[in-house]
């Protein structure tokens, strides 16, 4: 449920497109609104965690490696077609609000990044990342990550 009120919350404030990156980004490269945090080695609970929270209806849990995990959720019908029209998707794929953590071993601990954003397929091809930008997310993502161990940047 907290996962689904901060989607709605994702979705709900201002707007930021992004274009699609692989892997972690580095300290401080982090795209808008995301959040950063140190860990003094790898965080098995934190990725353990975000993983088991994403059991909701319409959820799914994408782990494409062991740095890596992604809650996937559907929006539901309205905003999903207003997302379709509004950043040139595709109905063949549905739109797909996500919550991610990913991470990378650095010289000053293991460094994690915790992301919200909606990945809209688009019509010509590829995803577009479209974020929302909001001061209370980024907060709340920075106290799971302080509570997890982490010290955010």
């Amino acid at each position: 449920m907290r996962v689904a009120l901060l989607a709605l919350g994702v979705f709900l404030s201002g707007c930021a497109e992004s274009s699609f990156t692989q892997g972690a980004p580095n300290a401080g490269e982090a795209p808008t609104g995301a959040q950063q945090a140190y860990f003094p080695s790898y965080p098995s609970t934190l990725f353990f965690a975000a993983g088991a929270a994403c059991d909701g209806p319409g959820q799914s849990i994408v782990r494409p490696s062991r740095n890596e995990v992604r809650c996937e959720s559907l929006p539901d019908p309205e905003s999903a077609a207003a997302i379709i029209l509004n950043f040139d998707g595709t109905v063949e794929e549905l739109p797909k609000t996500v919550i991610s953590f990913s991470g990378r071993e650095t010289a000053q601990g293991y460094l994690v990044t915790a992301d919200t954003y909606i990945r809209v397929p688009q019509r010509s091809g590829g995803s577009q990342l479209v974020r929302f930008p909001n001061e209370q997310v980024q907060q709340d993502m920075s106290e799971l990550l302080r509570a997890a161990g982490g010290r955010p940047l």
